[in-house]
């Protein structure tokens, strides 16, 4: 079964938005990424004057979403 879920991070933990239906003490594997809101505030004040592709690069450079 995979289930995708949005969950934030406060204190150290993730906390699902939604009430998950799993069994207590079961295991999971998450895959981490922000979500397209957050990656657009990251780009906002990024001025696009090339193609995206340079932008994108640019932004990997400068490390702006670690």
């Amino acid at each position: 079964m995979v289930t995708k879920i949005v969950a934030i991070y406060e204190n150290g933990v993730l906390k699902p938005k939604k009430k998950l239906n799993l069994p207590e003490g079961i295991e999971v594997e998450l895959i981490i990424k922000p979500s397209i809101k957050e990656l657009l505030k990251v780009f906002e004040n990024v001025e696009v004057k090339e193609d995206v592709e340079s932008a994108l690069k640019e932004g990997r450079e400068r490390k702006i979403w670690e």
